[in-house]
C-alpha cells in the first residue's frame, strides 16, 4: 500500500466518480480504476461499488476512507514538521462571515508563533475539512427550522455543535429597493421581492424563511434568485439595483457598506444559531479553546452580530 492509492480512493469518495477523479488528479479513468483495484486486492475487500453513474464507497471503505484522510493529512506535516516545531497550529473552516473574520484577524495578531489556517466554505465543506482532520474546528450559524437535520447528520458524522449565541435574519437592501426605508418588514413582504444570494445559501437560511409552501428552488424556477459567489458583486447589485440579500448577524457585514440597510424580519429573531463544530474524541486545543474564548468575549462586548 502507498500514498498514491490512498490519494486515488479518497478523491474517488469525494467525487462520486472515477472520471472526476482521473480529471482532477490529472490522468486517465482505466488509470484509476487500476489503482482502486490494486488496493481492493492488497486489502482483500470491496471498497467502492461501481455503478453506471459513478461509485459508492461500502461500509468497508468508509472506515478505511476515515484512516486514509488521517494519513495523508499526517504525512504531509512530517514534511514540514522540522520548518514547524516551534509553532502552534489552529486550523478553522467557517462560513462566509466578515465578523467572523474581524475577530480571527485580531485574535491573530494578538498570538505569537501562531501557525494558522482560515478556509471559508459551506456546511459540507466544513463537514469534511474536519473529517479530513484539515480543520479543527468549524464555525456555522444554522437556521431553527433545520436544527433536527442538523443534529442527526453530527451523529453520523460523530461531530458536536456547541452554541455560541443566537441572531435573526436580516433583509438587505440598498437605496433603488422599496423597501430601503423600511423599520423592519414581515414573511409576506418577503415573497414578491428579488435575490440575490449566495451559492451556499440554500443549505443554510437564506430563502427558506419565506413562508408556506415557497422555497429556496420554487424562487429560484421563477427566476427570482441570482446565485453568486463574488461578494463584490453582491454589494454592487445591492446598491444599484432592487436585489436584496437575506442574511444573518454573521452573514457578509454588508450594513456597514454605506448605503445598504440591515432590516430585521418581524417574526424570526433569535431563529439562526450561531456556533462551532468540532470532533466528539478530539475535543479541542489549547490554541482552539482559546480562540472559541475571545469569540466570546466579542459577542459579550458587542450583543449585536452583524
Amino acid at each position: 500500500m502507498d500514498l498514491k492509492q490512498l490519494q486515488y480512493f479518497v478523491v474517488s469518495v469525494d467525487s462520486g466518480s472515477f472520471k472526476k477523479t482521473a480529471e482532477l488528479l490529472y490522468t486517465s479513468q482505466p488509470h484509476v480504476s487500476k489503482i482502486i483495484k490494486s488496493l481492493e486486492t492488497e486489502l482483500q475487500t470491496e471498497l467502492l461499488v461501481r455503478k453506471a453513474r459513478g461509485v459508492e464507497v461500502t461500509e468497508a471503505g468508509r472506515k478505511v476512507y476515515e484512516h486514509a484522510c488521517r494519513i495523508l493529512v499526517e504525512s504531509g506535516q512530517i514534511y514540514t514538521s522540522g520548518e514547524r516545531r516551534q509553532l502552534r497550529a489552529l486550523r478553522i473552516a467557517a462560513h462566509p462571515s466578515d465578523r467572523l473574520e474581524e475577530i480571527f484577524q485580531d485574535f491573530y495578531m494578538q498570538e505569537k508563533d501562531l501557525d494558522a489556517q482560515y478556509q471559508e466554505c459551506d456546511l459540507e465543506g466544513i463537514f469534511q475539512a474536519l473529517h479530513r482532520h484539515t480543520a479543527e474546528v468549524g464555525f456555522a450559524y444554522v437556521d431553527q427550522k433545520q436544527m433536527t437535520a442538523f443534529h442527526q447528520t453530527l451523529d453520523y458524522k460523530r461531530l458536536e455543535f456547541t452554541e455560541l449565541g443566537k441572531t435573526g435574519p436580516l433583509l438587505f437592501a440598498g437605496p433603488k429597493h422599496p423597501l430601503y426605508r423600511a423599520a423592519c418588514v414581515t414573511g409576506k413582504d418577503l415573497r414578491d421581492l428579488r435575490y440575490i444570494q449566495n451559492e451556499d445559501d440554500q443549505d443554510t437560511l437564506s430563502i427558506q424563511l419565506i413562508p408556506e409552501r415557497d422555497d429556496y428552488r420554487y424562487y429560484r424556477r421563477r427566476g427570482k434568485v441570482m446565485q453568486t459567489n463574488s461578494r463584490r458583486l453582491l454589494v454592487k447589485l445591492l446598491r444599484e439595483t432592487d436585489l436584496c440579500h437575506i442574511g444573518c448577524g454573521f452573514s457578509p457585514n454588508l450594513s456597514a457598506r454605506n448605503t445598504i440597510r440591515a432590516i430585521p424580519i418581524k417574526g424570526t429573531e433569535e431563529s439562526i444559531s450561531f456556533g462551532y463544530i468540532n470532533r466528539k474524541r478530539d475535543g479541542l486545543s489549547e490554541e482552539g479553546a482559546r480562540f472559541v474564548e475571545y469569540i466570546k468575549k466579542c459577542l459579550t462586548e458587542k450583543t449585536a452580530p452583524c
